[in-house]
Order: structure tokens, then C-alpha cells, then sequence
């Protein structure tokens, strides 16, 4: 049995009241964007699933939008170790957005946090600064590499290779509304050293 001494106070276990309910927001936000897609959506049905008020929402996001993509974040798992392949280095940078979109109702989730993203300047800021992270930062660090080493050529456009990688996975997601096959990924990194590969 625990105790306490005078004048300290019990220490908390668990998330704290504030945590759980930004939690049950986030959560029902997916819920909301997988249902209605980003022109249906509506804060009072997220308010009310996560039985959370109008206000708390408001207070904690500067825009819906950046609702919508800090609640597709929250899905995207870390990247696993790419090992020593110059293919699997790359897939394991984008592979995360591949398993997202494989899992439940992630894709249509990403579908959502992509037009959210398009359409409001802080969904957009919010995309762009996990992209820049996550992939842009860690990608030119490994291209630079494989170019000092002669896997590719040193003339790479960072912007166009982004673009390489990931445009076949926003067309899938967007356009053809389609499945993300496992290996997709993995697929589109070929590509790029392929189209990089120095001869």
C-alpha cells in the first residue's frame, strides 16, 4: 500500500484528464473524416463523440483542418530501421505512410489530411513541417551520401525526388481512391535509384 508524507502529493499515473480528452478528440476525428471525408465533416460531431466541447476544440487547434492532420499524424508510425540497402533505406522513409494507408480506415484518413491540407494555410503548415522532418531532412542526408558513394548522381534535385517517391502514393490515395498495395513503397524507391542511377 502506498503513502504519502505530509506536504507531498500522490504522483499521477496515466494520462492526465487533458491528454484522455484530446485523445477522444483526435480519435473521433478520424472517425468523422473515414465517415464524411473533409467537405462533409463537421466539429459538432467530433465535439459530440468525443464528449468534449466546441470550445476546448477551438482552443487547441488554430483551424479544423490542423485538426484533421494532427489526427492523421497521430497514425503514422516511425520509420523502422532501413538497414544498410540503399532501396530499403529509402523505403524505410516513406513505408510509414504506406502502412497508415494498409491499416483500418487510414487511407481515407489521409485522403482527408491531404485536402485539409491543400485548403487551410495551418493544416497546410502542419503537413508540410511534418514532411520536412520526418522525410525531407533525413531523405537529403541519405542522397548526399549515395551521391559521395556514386550510387547516384550528385546532380538530384531534392523537390523532384520527393516528388518521385511519394506522387505515385498521393495519386493512389486522391485521384484513383484506390488500395495501397504492400510494397508499394518499396516499388516507388527502385524508381527513383533507377532514375538517379549514375552510369
Amino acid at each position: 500500500m502506498s503513502t504519502t508524507t505530509e506536504g507531498t502529493k500522490p504522483s499521477r499515473k496515466g494520462p492526465t484528464r487533458s491528454e484522455a480528452s484530446k485523445a477522444a478528440i483526435l480519435e473521433a476525428t478520424r472517425v468523422e473524416m473515414a465517415e464524411t471525408g473533409w467537405r462533409g465533416f463537421s466539429v459538432d460531431s467530433v465535439a459530440k463523440r468525443a464528449s468534449a466541447s466546441k470550445q476546448t476544440i477551438y482552443r487547441w487547434w488554430p483551424s479544423i483542418g490542423a485538426m484533421c492532420v494532427d489526427a492523421a499524424l497521430a497514425l503514422i508510425p516511425d520509420s523502422p530501421d532501413g538497414g544498410r540497402d540503399p532501396q530499403e533505406r529509402i523505403t524505410a522513409l516513406i513505408v510509414p505512410l504506406e502502412a497508415t494507408a494498409r491499416t483500418g480506415n487510414g487511407h481515407a484518413v489521409l485522403r482527408v489530411a491531404l485536402l485539409a491540407a491543400a485548403d487551410d494555410k495551418d493544416a497546410g503548415d502542419l503537413w508540410r513541417a511534418w514532411i520536412g522532418r520526418d522525410i525531407r531532412q533525413p531523405l537529403r542526408m541519405l542522397l548526399a551520401e549515395l551521391a559521395g558513394k556514386r550510387v547516384i548522381r550528385r546532380d538530384f534535385d531534392l523537390d523532384e525526388v520527393i516528388e518521385l517517391l511519394l506522387g505515385p502514393l498521393w495519386h493512389r490515395l486522391m485521384i484513383m481512391r484506390a488500395p495501397v498495395r504492400e510494397g508499394f513503397c518499396a516499388e516507388q524507391a527502385g524508381n527513383c535509384l533507377r532514375v538517379y542511377a549514375t552510369f
